[in-house]
């Protein structure tokens, strides 16, 4: 039976071992002071040599179970926490290889034959929130829809290097789900994007699979971050050991080059200084999106916090998926009232992504100390804004920016 630490809650039901996952108990909360709709956390269930990865959602409300006042979040929390304790998971299926959820309800759903009753090995306990209605549960079983989903890694022939989890050591959190990292025998520090990010969305792993597959594509493009490994590890959701031949990998993230001076963005909120190259930086950025589009690839989110300032004080994009999301800010006039945007044809894209350009050059005209600095980016600026395409053409810009 596998082993437990000190600060894991852990409880036996038969010979299988419950281990809940910290800091999963969420709840859905339809208004403000009202009890919770449904309420969920997620636990490991250990059996000899096995394991399955289990997701206990309870779906109503119970207020009417006991008293009209409902209980507080941690009474919540530990009353599931003791339900499923109790669950007689020897007549229950869970699913191999994959997160399984458990739906536990009042209401019997006599469309599907899929539901049975909630068997119990033992009782919950007697202040429990479940134990007035313990004998009227019933049971779903699904694959979570929810769960994070990592892609199988096979290379693709991108001649990409990768690196095994297992030798990631995070150093600091720079933003949601992207740490500054080490590597185990390696002194440098990267950049690691993973897809177990917080508030987590399925299309999330969609998103990292194409930013790495455009940084392949991309690789060594002057300006663009670089790409060092994908990093990789066995299914974590495997329910037995795999066998010694089985050399099947799911992608868990990327690891990228390391810029220790922040992004553009930290420079404009930084007191104006003569020091900082804006035009150097505007030539670069105007290049790197002319990469970009050279090969098919639009941004969509280009803006301030996606530019990283490096080592030798250059500015280098980053995010470079084309499908992240947008920020609206940073949409054109003519994409802030569209449904969706990233589904627009490429020529709308590129525009956008020149208009982003000129409202960044515009930014940066504002905290230059250069007077004739300032009218060249302010000049370009104010032709890659132009509320209607088409407008300057990258190629344009960068020679205006570049000579003049």
């Amino acid at each position: 039976m596998k082993s437990t630490t000190a600060n894991t809650p852990c409880f036996l039901t038969d010979s299988r071992t419950i281990n809940f996952t910290p800091r999963t108990y969420k709840e859905e909360i339809r208004r403000r002071g009202t009890e919770p709709q449904s309420r969920s956390l997620s636990f490991v269930l250990h059996f000899s040599h096995l394991k399955w990865h289990v997701k206990a959602t309870f779906q109503g409300t119970l207020q009417s179970a006991k008293t009209a006042t409902f209980a507080r979040v941690t009474k919540r929390r530990e009353d599931l926490k003791n339900l499923c304790s109790c669950i007689d998971f020897g007549l229950i299926q869970v699913l191999d290889d994959t997160v399984t959820e458990l739906i536990v309800t009042c209401q019997h759903d006599s469309t599907t034959a899929q539901g049975q009753r909630l068997r119990l090995k033992t009782a919950p306990d007697r202040e429990s929130e479940y134990a007035p209605i313990v004998d009227h549960l019933w049971l779903y079983i699904r694959e979570d829809p929810f769960r994070v989903r990592f892609p199988v890694y096979n290379g693709d022939g991108g001649g990409t290097s990768t690196k095994d989890f297992s030798e990631i050591r995070k150093k600091q959190e720079l933003s949601a789900g992207v740490h500054e990292v080490r590597v185990d025998d390696d002194e440098k520090s990267y950049v690691y994007k993973e897809v177990d990010r917080p508030l987590y969305e399925p299309r999330d792993s969609e998103v990292l699979e194409q930013e790495l597959r455009n940084l392949e594509l991309l690789r060594g493009t002057e300006g663009v971050v670089w790409l060092v490994a994908a990093v990789v590890s066995k299914n974590p959701y495997r329910t037995a050991e795999t066998i010694k031949d089985d050399t099947s990998v799911v992608l868990r993230g990327i690891l990228l080059e390391y810029h220790p001076y922040g992004t553009l963005r930290n420079a404009l909120q930084s007191k104006p200084s003569t020091d900082w190259p804006w035009q150097r930086w505007a030539v670069q950025i105007a290049r790197a999106l002319d990469n970009l589009h050279q090969v098919g690839i639009t941004h969509m989110d280009l803006k301030p916090g996606n530019i990283v300032i490096s080592a030798g004080f250059n500015a280098i994009l980053v995010d470079v998926s084309g499908i992240g999301g947008v920020t609206q800010e940073w949409l054109s006039p003519e994409m802030r009232d569209l449904h969706d945007p990233l589904s627009e044809n490429i020529e709308s894209r590129k525009q956008n992504d020149i208009w982003a350009l000129g409202k960044m050059l515009l930014e940066m005209a504002d905290v230059s100390c250069n007077d004739i600095e300032e009218q060249l980016l302010r000049s370009v600026a104010l032709e890659a804004t132009s509320e209607v395409p088409p407008r300057i053409s990258l190629q344009d810009a960068i020679s205006k920016l570049y000579f003049e």
